[in-house]
């Protein structure tokens, strides 16, 4: 039968849903000594992009090639994250321990939004580093302006990091295998929007996507200069098209009337 040829639809899908489960169980699995987790999920983000960008990487193999490649680098972010969390998960604590009260009101809303930073960086962090050339320092500002850019995408792939758990506080018997259909379909959807996203950034800073002529490289020197440009348009065009509908709303009107007038 069509359904059971290596090249059908159907046995491409249970392909990527396999390489996708192995790549988290690879990425769980390094991750465990924590301070490598950085490095786990850097790696776990560039084969998932070559992956969906059709190149067919040797899974295991890329995966320890990447890792250990971006290994300093992840490690010194590991570090500086899980100290930052470690922080905000005692301060979070003392709070819920202590009830609140009106003078806490300030430093609640201050740890809120500086929780809510790190989140966001958490998220971009990695995945930008497995495919940018950046300094350590500049990764940290250049991931928050990237989440801030891309807030209601970044938002939504942290919802999806942190529901597996959630669900699995009633499904615990069936938790692993929550947490890896989840993780699958997650590493999915945002591999495919962090390659959308850095292409425009790649075709920003050097006039082309440069998968398009040519074999993608390994590494991309980050623009900053680029993710503003690609910032400023993209609110341009928010802009834009909300003049268009307030256009359409008033010939909308003007249809309206001039039908009452007749």
């Amino acid at each position: 039968m069509d359904f059971f040829k290596p090249d059908s639809d159907l046995m491409q899908f249970i392909s990527r849903v396999v390489d996708f489960a192995w790549l988290n169980i690879l990425c769980f699995i390094c991750s465990i000594p924590i301070f490598t987790i950085g490095a786990s999920i850097s790696a776990k983000y560039y084969v998932a992009m070559k992956i969906e960008r059709g190149q067919e990487p040797v899974i295991t193999k890329t995966f320890f090639r990447a890792f250990k490649d971006n290994f300093v680098q992840d490690f010194k972010i590991s570090s500086v994250m899980i100290l930052i969390y470690a922080f905000f998960g005692v301060d979070w604590y003392i709070i819920i321990k202590s009830n609140g009260n009106g003078t806490q009101v300030i430093a609640i809303g201050m740890l809120a939004i500086f929780t809510a930073m790190f989140l966001i960086i958490g998220f971009c962090i990695f995945p930008m580093i497995s495919r940018f050339e950046m300094k350590t320092f500049d990764a940290f500002r250049n991931a928050l302006i990237f989440g801030i850019v891309h807030l209601p995408r970044v938002l939504l792939g942290l919802i999806m990091a942190i529901l597996p758990f959630i669900i699995s506080i009633w499904y615990y018997k069936w938790a692993w295998l929550i947490w890896l259909f989840i993780a699958c379909v997650a590493l999915y959807y945002n591999s495919r929007f962090f390659i959308k996203s850095f292409d425009k950034l790649e075709e920003k800073t050097f006039g082309k996507k440069t998968s398009d002529n040519e074999p993608e490289p390994d590494y991309v020197e980050f623009n900053l200069d680029a993710l503003e440009s690609v910032s400023s348009e993209e609110s341009e065009n928010a802009e834009t098209d909300g003049a268009d509908s307030e256009e359409k709303n008033v010939d909308v009107e003007d249809d309206s009337e001039e039908t009452v007038k007749e």
